[in-house]
């Protein structure tokens, strides 16, 4: 299950997809100012799935994993790799949208000051990132989202 799930790392131009991505519970990383080379190695290291919006990379003769984005939009992306991703609602927003750690559970308690007034009258299950400090709940975002990734992935 979520153990085995494909792992990626982005293009640094791909970090709309990267999110989404993450939305999905998938680990997906992007590395900023780094070489391509060093990506190479990463993703051999990390067994990661490099994806990546440029001719020149995806037909660099190294041994690693690699697909090509051939669209702009980042749903049409996800419709790109719909043969290796999944909804699965078990692990939907499992991890931070912002760094891509895993979400951990956190009692209201603990955040008390951090959410306003309105979401601790309103929400009562809270997710942290352990890594950035960002604080997420099941609000209207969240409907959305998920309503828009159901639409996009189970049509």
């Amino acid at each position: 299950m979520a153990e085995n799930r494909k792992k990626f790392l982005l293009d640094e131009n791909l970090g709309k997809l990267a999110k989404w991505l993450r939305m999905l519970g998938y680990d997906a990383a992007v590395y900023k100012s780094i070489s391509i080379e060093k990506k190479i190695s990463l993703c051999n290291k990390e067994r990661r799935v490099f994806l990546t919006r440029s001719n020149k990379i995806s037909k660099r003769k190294e041994n690693f994993s690699r697909i090509l984005i051939r669209t702009e939009k980042y749903d049409k992306q996800l419709l790109e790799m719909q043969d290796l991703i999944e909804l699965e609602d078990v692990i939907l927003f499992s991890r931070c949208l912002n760094c891509n750690s895993k979400l951990r559970k956190v009692q209201l308690e603990k955040i008390e000051g951090l959410v306003p007034e309105n979401v601790r009258n309103n929400f009562s299950d809270f997710k942290i990132c352990k890594k950035c400090g960002k604080i997420y709940w099941n609000g209207s975002h969240y409907d959305a989202m998920k309503s828009k990734l159901k639409n996009l992935l189970t049509t």
